[in-house]
């Protein structure tokens, strides 16, 4: 599975001591591994040297977070004042789908105006099928939209991500909202949730049905289908052309 770094991550050797000469930089792109049975997570990342495989514990470093960005506006009609953290996870999902896809870490303020000037802003959030549509575009993507499940797991393990449109049901949200699948971990979806805060997991209902490893969960695809019960399309399907 594909992730983009969006911190500065230090890493370990494989026997789980520390590598202080090494670390993840911002903007690797990295391919991330099931974790070994010490529980560490193999990370390849590129160096200058080409590519090197060290572990980390959990994947603490990997999700870019619209929490993060209560200073940038983010203005829809009849919110004025919205700025990304309070109504952008349709921006963030985006950020985090084009880094594990394309390698590329996209400014938020740069996918912002984007959202902006394709219409794709809308008092209700992100108008996620005018802000694909752009993407497309600007990255030479293919986009397909889905309801289906399976379709979602068949897209994931072809090595494609989904922005997942949530319905509000209480597990990654109490209000619709967007998440980036970006693969298959541990034999559950991994799935970037741009309103990720501490503790957000922490309810018995929660902790009963995902994992939470750093910054990304680990859920069941019926986890992730149950949440987007009653959205159409509940899948974003993106992929490389």
């Amino acid at each position: 599975m594909k992730v983009m770094a969006f911190a500065r991550i230090g890493v370990r050797q494989k026997d789980g001591s520390a590598d202080p000469k090494s670390h993840i930089a911002p903007g690797d792109l990295c391919e991330v591994s099931d974790k070994t049975l010490a529980g560490f997570y193999p990370v390849t990342y590129p160096t200058a040297r080409g590519a090197k495989t060290r572990w980390v514990p959990e994947l603490t470093g990997f999700l870019c977070n619209q929490n993060a960005y209560g200073g940038l506006s983010y203005p829809a009609p009849g919110y004025p004042s919205a700025t990304v953290k309070s109504g952008g996870c349709g921006v963030c999902a985006a950020v985090n789908a084009i880094g594990a896809l394309c390698g590329r870490q996209v400014p938020v303020r740069e996918m912002r105006d984007a959202a902006v000037r394709c219409g794709a802003r809308v008092s209700g959030g992100t108008d996620m099928r005018r802000l694909t549509a752009e993407l497309c575009r600007q990255y030479g993507l293919a986009c397909a939209v889905s309801g289906d499940v399976s379709a979602l797991t068949a897209h994931l393990k072809a090595g494609g991500v989904a922005i997942c449109n949530t319905a509000g049901r209480g597990m990654f949200s109490t209000g619709g909202h967007y998440v980036t699948a970006l693969g298959l971990l541990d034999g559950r979806l991994c799935i970037a949730d741009p309103g990720m805060y501490p503790g957000k997991y922490n309810s018995p209902r929660r902790r009963a049905a995902v994992g939470v490893s750093g910054d990304l969960v680990l859920a069941s695809p019926a986890t992730l289908d149950a949440d987007c019960a009653g959205r159409y399309p509940r899948y974003y399907l993106l992929s490389r052309k």
